[in-house]
C-alpha cells in the first residue's frame, strides 16, 4: 500500500450455486426462528480441545485464529445490485458460499472464523451440520464466528457456511475504509490489514496463507448509481482467469478466477463494474511469458485512461528489471485495477498478481506495487508489526528504481533516504514508533512503516555492503518465497549472509523508539614497508588507513588485525603502541579517530621478529565493523630461513661382526626429521637406511660410518657425518654355535667393495669355510637326534 494512500494468497474451481442452495435451506428454520446460533447439538470427544480464538498479534489481538492450518478456500459469490438506487454509490447484496478446507494439528471441538457483517444461513463440517455462534466487539475489533462440528475434527478437515445480506465496510483505527465497499457502479473488497472478512469467513491472519478458487456471479451489464450508463461489467479477482460463463439468457456472467500460488488473505480482491478489459502478455527474464488483465473503469476520463495503458505497457520491463534484484517473478498471471471508488478506500494496494490503483497511476506507485509482488505478497508478515519489512523495502525500490544506482539516472537512493533521515530531526514525533515494536492499528501506516523502513534497508546496504545486501534481498525470497515470515526471521538471515552481527543496529533501526545513527562507511586498507624476507632481530611495519566513503563523520568505527600469524616469529611492544591501537590475545583493535567524509585516517605500529625465527612468514589479516569494506587487508611477510642446529651424529654398539649399531643425534632442533645412509671405509652399503645396521661378516679390520639429513619445516635441510667407527673386529664363535651368516637385510659388500687385497682374500675365504664346516657338523648331529627319536616313538606305537 503507497503512504499517503495505503497497499495491499491458492485455490480450487468453485462451487455450484445447486449446493449454496442445499446449505441455505438447511439453516432455513433458523433464520425463521430468528436466532443468531445453531441448535445441532455436538458429539464431544475428552481428548478435544478449542481452537484458539486470536493469532497472537500485538496489532489485532481478536483477530486470525489458531488450531488449525487454512489450506485453500473456495469463494462462491453472486451479487446483485438494487433495482432501484438512491445515494451516490450502488446497494447491492450478495448471497455466497465459502468452503475453507484445513488441517487441524490436534483434535479440535471447536475451532473459530473472522466473519463481520452478513448473515450466516448454515454451517457444515465435512459435509454435516455444525452448530455455531457469533462472538462480537466491535469496540475491540473482534468478530467470530464460532464452529462445534458434530463430531472434533483432526487432520485435514472442510467447513462451508452459507451466507447472505448487504456487505459493508470495516473502518480502521485510522478511519480510512476497507473490506466491502460500494462504489458509484459497483463493489470493491480489499482486505488490508483485516477488512476482507467483511466479504468471507477466514482465518484473518497474514501468518496463515493458502490457495484460493473465486466465483463471482454478476449481471453482465451495469449501470451507475443514477440507472443512467449501461455498460459492460466484470469481476475481478486474483490468480488466473479460468472461464467467463454467461446464464442462459446472458443477463448474468460468472467469472472464475484460479489463485494457485500461497496468498495471505488480506491481499484477496474482488472488484465488481463497469470495466475495460485489456488483456496482455509478459515477458520474464528467463524468456518465459505470464497472461496479464487489466480492468479499467470504463468511465474514467481520458487521460486517466493513458496512465493505465501507460502502465500496462510498464509492466513487462519493470518487472524484468525487479527480478535482477529479488529472483524470478513470483506469480503466474499479472495486471492493474483502476476504479473510481470513494475517499473512504483513496488509496493503493498490493493486492496479489494484480495490485489496486484509484482512478489513475503514477509510475513510481505502480514500482512500489510490483515490489510488493515479492515483498508483502510472496513472503508476507507473520503478524501486522512486521508490516515494515515489506513497506520499508517496496518504498526504498522507488528510490532505488529512479535512482543512478538502480534503473535510472536521478540521485541514488542511498542519498535519497540519507536525505530524508537527515532532514527529520532527532526531536521529531516521527521517531516515536519503533517499526518492529509497534502495536497500535490507528499509527500503523505511520512513517515509521514506510520512511524509517526505506532508510532502514538504505543503511543495511551501506552496513554490510553491496555484495551481501543484494545477496540477502534475493535469498529473502528465495529461501522463503511462499510463506510468511518476521522481521526476526530478516535479521537472522542478514547476519547469515554478512557474517556480520547485527544485534545494535537491529535494535538502533527496528526496536528503539528514536532517531536511528546513520552508519559509518568506509574503505580500509593495509600496507607494509618492509622488504622481505625479513631477518632476525629487524622490525617490520604496518600501516592502517581508513577512508571515509560515507555521508556522516566515522564515530564508532573499527578496524581488527588477527595477529596469530605473526606473533608466532615476531612480538609487539604493546606500551610503544600509538594512540587508538591496542592487543587483546591474539587481536590488535584500531579505534578509528573521528573522521570527516572524504578524509583518509591513518595509523602505523611495529613488530620485531624474534631471534629465533627461521622461515615461514608474517601473515596477517584485517577485518572492519559494520560499514567498512576492505580494498587490500591481507599481509604475508617472508622471513629468512636459517639452518637448523645441527652436529655429527654418534654410533653407539659393539666392532664385532653381526653386532648392531645405532646412529644418535644429539644436539639437534626439536622435532627435526631425519634420514640415514650407512658407509663401510666409505662406500655406501645399499639399503642401509635405518637408523639401526648389523655389521655384516667380511668388514673386519674396516671403519663404518653414519651420514644424516635433517630436515624441520622452515628451515634449511642440514647433512652430518659421524666419526670413523671401528675397526671390526671378528666375531666371537663359542663350541658348537654356527658362525655369523650375513643379514637377511644387509647385503655384504662385495670383495672388490671391501677393498681387499689378493692376500686377505685367502685368508677371510678360510674363515668362512672353516665356519661353514662347524655349523654343517652341528646340523648332522642335530639331524640324527631327531631320527633316532623318531624310530623310538614309531616303535612304541606299533605295540
Amino acid at each position: 500500500m503507497t503512504e499517503h494512500m495505503r497497499h495491499e494468497p491458492t485455490a480450487t474451481l468453485p462451487r455450484r450455486l445447486a449446493f449454496r442452495r442445499f446449505l441455505l435451506a438447511v439453516g432455513a428454520a433458523v433464520l425463521a426462528a430468528g436466532l443468531v446460533s445453531s441448535a445441532v447439538a455436538p458429539a464431544q470427544a475428552d481428548d478435544a480441545v478449542d481452537g484458539a480464538r486470536t493469532a497472537g498479534d500485538a496489532m489485532f489481538p481478536n483477530v486470525g485464529n489458531g488450531g488449525y492450518d487454512a489450506l485453500d478456500y473456495d469463494i462462491d459469490i453472486a451479487w446483485t445490485p438494487d433495482a432501484v438506487q438512491t445515494g451516490q454509490v450502488v446497494a447491492g447484496s450478495l448471497v455466497a458460499t465459502s468452503t475453507m478446507t484445513a488441517r487441524a494439528a490436534a483434535p479440535l471441538r471447536t475451532f473459530s472464523l473472522d466473519f463481520e457483517g452478513l448473515a450466516v444461513d448454515a454451517v457444515t463440517v465435512n459435509g454435516t451440520p455444525a452448530a455455531w455462534q457469533r462472538d462480537i466487539d466491535a469496540g475491540d475489533i473482534e468478530y467470530k464466528l464460532i464452529v462445534t462440528p458434530a463430531t472434533p475434527v483432526s487432520g485435514e478437515f472442510s467447513v462451508s457456511v452459507a451466507y447472505h445480506g448487504v456487505p459493508e465496510a470495516h473502518v480502521d483505527a485510522d478511519g480510512s475504509y476497507e473490506g466491502w465497499n460500494a462504489t458509484t457502479d459497483g463493489a470493491t473488497m480489499l482486505g488490508q490489514p483485516i477488512g476482507n472478512m467483511t466479504g468471507f469467513p477466514h482465518n484473518n491472519t497474514p501468518g496463515d496463507k493458502a490457495t484460493y478458487s473465486i466465483s463471482v456471479d454478476v449481471p453482465t451489464t451495469l449501470t451507475d448509481s443514477t440507472g443512467a450508463g449501461a455498460a459492460p461489467a466484470a469481476a475481478v479477482s486474483n490468480g488466473e482467469l479460468i472461464s467467463k460463463t454467461p446464464s442462459s439468457d446472458g443477463t448474468r456472467t460468472r467469472w472464475q478466477w484460479q489463485q494457485t500460488k500461497q496468498m495471505a488473505s488480506e491481499l484477496v480482491i474482488i472488484s465488481i463494474g463497469r470495466y475495460d478489459v485489456i488483456e496482455s502478455t509478459v515477458a520474464l527474464r528467463d524468456g518465459s511469458t505470464i497472461p496479464a488483465w487489466s480492468f479499467v473503469d470504463s468511465t474514467l476520463p481520458a487521460g486517466d485512461k493513458a496512465t493505465v495503458t501507460t502502465a500496462v505497457d510498464e509492466l513487462g520491463p519493470i518487472i524484468r528489471n525487479l527480478e535482477s534484484i529479488y529472483g524470478p517473478y513470483p506469480g503466474r498471471s499479472a495486471g492493474v485495477v483502476v476504479d473510481q471508488v470513494p475517499s473512504g478506500i483513496n488509496y493503493a494496494l498490493e493486492t496479489q498478481d494484480r495490485s489496486f490503483f484509484p482512478s489513475r497511476i503514477g509510475f513510481s506507485t505502480l514500482v512500489h506495487e510490483l515490489a510488493h509482488q515479492w515483498y508483502g505478497n510472496n513472503v508476507s508478515p507473520t503478524t501486522w508489526t512486521d508490516i515494515w519489512v515489506a513497506e520499508g523495502m517496496a518504498t526504498w525500490s522507488e528510490s532505488f528504481y529512479a535512482g543512478s544506482d538502480g534503473f535510472g539516472a536521478g540521485t541514488s537512493s542511498r542519498d535519497a533516504q540519507f536525505g530524508a533521515w537527515n532532514s527529520t530531526p532527532a526531536g521529531d514525533g516521527s521517531w516515536s514508533i519503533a517499526p518492529g515494536a509497534q502495536t497500535d492499528s490507528a499509527t500503523l501506516y505511520g512513517y515509521q512503516t514506510y520512511d524509517r523502513s526505506a532508510q532502514f534497508w538504505a543503511a543495511l546496504r551501506v552496513a554490510i555492503g553491496d555484495d551481501a545486501f543484494f545477496t540477502l534481498v534475493a535469498q529473502w525470497q528465495g529461501t522463503f518465497g511462499g510463506t510468511s515470515r518476521t522481521g526476526a526471521d530478516l535479521r537472522a538471515l542478514a547476519e547469515d549472509v554478512s557474517g556480520r552481527d547485527l544485534t545494535a543496529f537491529y535494535q538502533d533501526w527496528i526496536l528503539d523508539a528514536d532517531k536511528p545513527a546513520w552508519p559509518d562507511q568506509f574503505d580500509l586498507s593495509l600496507t607494509t614497508g618492509a622488504t622481505a624476507p625479513l631477518e632476525r632481530g629487524t622490525s617490520a611495519s604496518y600501516t592502517l588507513r581508513a577512508e571515509n566513503t560515507g555521508l556522516v563523520p566515522l564515530a564508532s568505527s573499527t578496524a581488527t588485525l588477527g595477529l596469530s600469524g605473526i606473533l608466532n616469529r615476531a612480538s609487539i611492544d604493546v606500551a610503544t603502541l600509538p594512540a587508538g591501537l591496542s592487543v587483546t590475545g591474539d587481536k590488535l583493535v584500531w579505534t578509528i579517530p573521528a573522521t570527516d567524509p572524504g578524509v583518509t585516517a591513518a595509523v602505523t605500529f611495529e613488530v620485531s621478529v624474534d631471534d629465533d625465527a627461521s622461515g615461514g612468514a608474517l601473515s596477517t589479516e584485517a577485518v572492519t565493523s559494520l560499514g567498512g569494506t576492505c580494498a587490500v587487508c591481507a599481509s604475508t611477510l617472508a622471513v629468512q630461513e636459517y639452518p637448523v642446529d645441527a652436529q655429527a651424529p654418534v654410533i653407539t654398539g659393539s666392532t664385532a661382526v653381526g653386532s648392531t649399531l645405532t646412529a644418535t643425534t644429539p644436539g639437534w632442533t626439536a622435532d627435526t626429521t631425519f634420514t640415514y645412509s650407512w658407509a663401510i671405509d666409505g662406500t655406501s652399503v645399499p639399503d642401509a637406511t635405518a637408523s639401526r645396521f648389523t655389521i655384516p661378516p667380511g668388514t673386519e679390520g674396516r671403519s663404518v660410518t653414519v651420514t644424516v639429513t635433517g630436515s624441520l619445516t622452515g628451515y634449511l635441510d642440514q647433512t652430518r657425518t659421524s666419526a670413523a667407527f671401528g675397526p671390526v673386529i671378528a666375531a666371537t664363535v663359542l663350541p658348537g654355535a654356527p658362525s655369523p651368516s650375513p643379514s637377511a637385510t644387509t647385503p655384504v659388500p662385495a670383495r672388490g667393495q671391501l677393498g681387499m687385497t689378493g692376500t686377505e682374500a685367502p685368508v677371510a675365504a678360510l674363515l668362512w669355510a672353516t665356519g661353514a664346516l662347524i655349523a654343517g657338523a652341528a646340523l648332522s648331529v642335530a639331524t640324527a637326534r631327531r631320527r633316532r627319536v623318531a624310530r623310538i616313538r614309531h616303535a612304541l606305537i606299533r605295540r
